[in-house]
């Protein structure tokens, strides 16, 4: 069957409608849900710093390339800056990639019952949230889609081969790290195919499409060399050192299925070769392909393959998945093909039923609203909320043109207070912020912020060596003197609750109270 006929009938499939459809309805109500205060606004406060005229690299530090911020600042641009429109792009995220993902795992295997149930199991416990991540596993599920259409029909139509190239090309300039796994892994499949002369160069045209672009942008913005030093040098010598983790770390029951998959599919894998050693799977465009996306996603989990982490590349092991259970069911006789079967749909089932329960659970359970110049959040009712609560109606009472420094994992807070945070950091970690940083950083802070917001927590070196078990010095000397430094300068302490600090400058503060900058400011 040729891909564009393999296509029509894909777009004719209620199942797919039906994956986007379910992942609406589980995340949909709770839309306006605020976990922590960190990841999520790296991405939405770098989006409104593009708004307001700064640049990516440029003006402000980042380690993935400004991709997902000029989708998001994009978005603002058209839907408007409020919480609730930017955690509508959110779920429709959700439910792209579940559609996305069930249609890889029906091309992969020939079926749709299993890849169903996979695809909306996974959209159960996908946290609804802003992230850089999200937008790169959506354009990598489109490009594993355009791969399994284009090895439908040999050759295949230039068209499909060029968008799975466009699409992974895409995901470099979101994530560059799992964008690059993943170009990869698409070359290595192209490159294995009889007409792979013929099309390597269209999927590789495809691929250098958004990067070049990017490329362009960020050069033509004046920020090709600090940004090649933030997305290679930082990540592989600074970021990666402190993220290592067990694999599923933080996971709980209702994580089971996500936990699960990828070792299931390895030991899937391992069967099948033990029954077929001749490399059947490999044989088979199908299974290299599944093959080659689920390697590739579990590589771009890496350094830190907690189960935040896992959340984001479990959709590409949903293929292979797929494949082997069809592909072994395939080579069994009738009554262990049927047994096999219902275990794996059974499987599924149940784990979909109680991970649903429990998203149900947290909709029907006491929340707490809590207003915000961006909009109304909801919660869950705890303590802390009053704490933050009180915060934000703190900061409100400011006026409005009053710089900020939000210290020391907040980057949520400047996007949701509409306040200027002046750093050029979002995140101050030790191992992760260099000594150079800290110093650069104090310096700005004392010289133009009027507040300090500090969330204690994580100033407490106990939750840094929680999360980040790889820390060596989770109080290293830079992050004593950066403190020691903000305590004195901003010496009259308007509020303090059991999480949050707001403290105003003092009349006269001298730039001596930091050690002298580094060389470029503010980096």
């Amino acid at each position: 069957m040729s891909d564009g006929a393999t296509g029509r009938r894909l777009l004719r499939d209620p199942f797919l409608y039906g994956a986007a459809a379910f992942a609406l309805v589980v995340c949909g109500p709770l839309y306006r849900y605020l976990g922590s205060l960190g990841d999520e606004g790296i991405l939405l406060h770098g989006a409104i710093r593009l708004l307001h005229g700064e640049m990516a690299h440029r003006d402000f530090f980042e380690i993935i390339p400004p991709g997902g911020f000029l989708i998001v600042a994009g978005w603002m641009k058209l839907f408007g800056a409020d919480f609730g429109s930017v955690r509508i792009l959110a779920v429709s995220l959700i439910a792209l990639i579940a559609a996305l993902s069930y249609a890889a795992a029906a091309l992969a295997s020939g079926h749709r019952i299993l890849p169903i149930l996979l695809a909306t199991t996974w959209a159960v416990r996908a946290p609804f949230e802003n992230n850089h991540h999200w937008l790169t596993t959506a354009a990598s599920m489109a490009a594993a889609v355009g791969v399994f259409l284009a090895i439908e029909e040999s050759p295949p139509r230039r068209g499909a081969v060029l968008l799975s190239g466009l699409f992974a090309g895409a995901a470099v300039t979101v994530t560059q790290t799992r964008g690059i796994f993943l170009c990869v892994a698409i070359l290595g499949v192209f490159a294995t195919l009889p007409w792979a002369r013929t099309r390597l160069p269209t999927v590789m045209a495809g691929m250098i499409v958004c990067p070049t672009a990017t490329i362009a942008y960020v050069a033509l913005t004046g920020a090709l060399a600090p940004a090649a030093q933030d997305l290679i040098w930082f990540t592989s010598h600074r970021y990666a050192a402190i993220q290592a983790l067990p694999f599923g770390s933080f996971a709980t029951r209702t994580d089971a299925v996500t936990i699960a998959l990828f070792p299931v599919a390895l030991l899937l894998t391992g069967v099948a070769l033990a029954l077929r050693p001749h490399g059947a799977i490999w044989r088979d465009p199908r299974g290299r392909t599944a093959l080659a996306l689920a390697t590739a996603g579990l590589l771009g989990g890496f350094p830190r393959p907690d189960i935040g982490h896992l959340n984001f590349i479990v959709p590409l092991a949903c293929p292979l998945v797929a494949f082997l259970v069809t592909y072994l069911a395939a080579r069994l006789d009738r009554p262990a093909h049927v047994t096999v079967s219902v275990l794996a749909i059974g499987l599924c089932l149940v784990a979909l039923t109680y991970a649903t329960k429990r998203r149900m659970d947290v909709m029907t359970e006491p929340l707490d609203a809590i207003w915000t110049p961006r909009g109304v959040v909801v919660r869950r009712a705890t303590p802390s909320n009053a704490d933050l609560a009180l915060l934000i109606e703190q900061i409100d009472r400011t006026p409005p043109g009053d710089p900020f420094f939000f210290y020391a994992y907040l980057p949520m807070l400047p996007y949701l207070t509409g306040r200027h945070h002046v750093a050029a950091v979002d995140v101050m970690v030790p191992g992760y912020t260099t000594p150079e940083q800290f110093r650069d950083t104090c310096a700005r802070v004392v010289r133009e912020a009027r507040w300090l917001v500090v969330d204690r927590t994580w100033s407490d070196p106990s939750k840094l060596g929680y999360f980040f078990p790889a820390m060596v010095d989770q109080n290293p000397p830079e992050k004593r003197a950066f403190e020691d430094a903000l305590a004195r300068a901003f010496d009259d302490l308007v509020l303090r609750s059991p999480t949050f600090e707001v403290r105003r400058r003092g009349a006269a503060v001298a730039d001596t109270l930091c050690p002298q900058p580094a060389a470029s400011p503010g980096r």
